[in-house]
Order: structure tokens, then C-alpha cells, then sequence
């Protein structure tokens, strides 16, 4: 994979990023994941997906949607100064100094929030056809944008780096904040760690083996959050995804 460092304002990422080409596959992704992990502590790594363009056009109403750029109650004294127009600020964000504020704001959000609202969203897990889920996982290039960013983001967790490209704006759709409650659950519960998200899908990668209690445990979860039904050959198609990949592609919107 060839990667070209970026800094500055792009849309709505409020970090610095990497331009992706010449991607070869998931191995290729998860090599140089792990490669940027082990070369910049204190920072945590996305990768979008699907339809960069939408997505990055559901992030903006989400954010606006959801109050993600409220800076009442922050200390912006450390701010740049073109964050200010006549002493005041601009109203919406602009540099990656300003990252903070939605990381803040959708902590907030997320406290009134648990895992029963994720469930009650009743999305779909594989949309129009259940060919194009499989496709998604057995080839994740499927659904790689032309234009892939890798952002980095400077987080603890992997699951907060939903708050550089927050998504879920439609009603029907999991929202930012229940997006990171399902990949915080995911990641505690399973080891499966948030790397990528896009205008339908988020990618998340195995950190550990889990045991046959543990897949049919984390596939009961799955069927709680999607709708679709949880029949012996879904089970089965999940089940053979979880012990043979090491990126599990799932959808967020309906």
C-alpha cells in the first residue's frame, strides 16, 4: 500500500490522515494498520469505506443533526486563531485542534444511551441482498472507495475514532453515538476492534480467537441489533465468517 501524509482541513475530518493507493487486500490493510499503530503512540487509525463522498456528506448533517459542533461549556483558549472571527468563534470546526469538541460532545450523548438503542434501530445486515454481504467480506475492496483515507486520530480507544468521521444520519440509521456503543460492545465483549467506516458499512478487525461459546454468544448479539432473520443458514454464514476472517464488514443503516 502506498500512503502520502496529509495534514490541514479536508471536509469534515478534524485530523491528519493518509491518502491510501495501491491496496492489495485485507492483509494489506490489517500490515499496515499495525505498522501505524507500533509508529505512533498515543494515536488510532480508520479507514473509510464505502462511497466517501456520501459519507462524508451524512457525517456533516450528522454532526450538525446531532449538536456534535456545540462548543458552549468548552475552553477554546487554546484554539488557533483563525478558529475566531471577531473574538468569536466561527460556530462550526475547522482544525484538528478542534477534535475534542465532538469527542466531548458525543461522550455526553452517549450516557443517555445503552445497547438497547442500538437494537431498536432494527437495521438490516445486508440491505437489498445477502450477496453483496458476502461479497463485502470475502472481498473488502468490494467496497473500498477510490479515494480511502487512513485517519489518525488521537485516541485511547479504537472505538473513538468514530468521533473523526461520525456517521449515522438518517432516522433509520444507527447514529454516531450508538454506532461507537456498538463498537465499544463489539471490542469489550469480543475483541473485534473498529477499523473502518463508510456511507453503509463499518469493518471491524479479530484481535483474539474467540472460543464456539464465545461466536454463538456474539452471534446472539448480532441478531439482537439486525432485524434480518437469524435463520440456521445466517448463523452458519456468520459463524464461518467470525472463525475464518480476520475483518468482519457489517452495515449500520437500513
Amino acid at each position: 500500500m502506498q500512503l502520502d501524509y496529509i495534514t490541514g482541513e479536508y471536509e469534515r475530518f478534524l485530523c491528519d490522515r493518509y491518502a491510501c493507493q495501491q491496496i492489495s487486500g485485507a492483509a494489506d490493510m490489517i500490515a499496515t494498520y499495525h505498522s501505524l499503530l507500533d509508529k505512533n503512540p498515543g494515536y488510532r487509525f480508520l479507514f473509510t469505506l464505502d462511497d466517501l463522498g456520501q459519507a462524508l456528506y451524512t457525517s456533516m448533517h450528522a454532526s450538525s443533526g446531532e449538536d456534535l459542533d456545540d462548543v458552549e461549556g468548552y475552553d477554546l483558549s487554546h484554539l488557533p486563531a483563525s478558529c475566531f472571527e471577531d473574538g468569536q468563534h466561527l460556530g462550526y470546526l475547522t482544525c484538528k485542534e478542534e477534535l475534542f469538541i465532538v469527542r466531548g460532545n458525543i461522550e455526553k450523548k452517549c450516557r443517555e444511551l445503552d445497547f438497547e438503542d442500538v437494537c431498536a434501530r432494527g437495521i438490516s445486515l445486508f440491505h437489498d441482498s445477502i450477496d453483496e454481504f458476502k461479497q463485502a467480506n470475502q472481498d473488502i475492496l468490494s467496497i473500498l472507495d477510490e479515494e480511502c483515507f487512513i485517519l489518525k486520530v488521537p485516541v485511547t480507544h479504537q472505538y473513538e475514532t468514530i468521533c473523526a468521521f461520525p456517521n449515522g444520519y438518517f432516522s433509520c440509521d444507527l447514529s454516531p453515538m450508538e454506532n461507537l456503543l456498538f463498537a465499544r460492545l463489539l471490542d469489550e465483549q469480543f475483541g473485534y476492534q473498529l477499523i473502518g467506516i463508510g456511507a453503509s458499512y463499518v469493518a471491524f478487525l479479530k484481535t483474539r480467537e474467540l472460543d464456539e461459546s464465545e461466536i454463538q454468544s456474539m452471534i446472539t448479539m448480532l441478531a439482537r441489533v439486525y432485524a434480518d432473520e437469524f435463520n440456521e443458514t445466517l448463523t452458519s454464514l456468520l459463524a464461518d465468517m467470525i472463525r475464518g476472517q480476520e475483518i468482519l464488514v457489517l452495515t449500520y443503516t437500513e
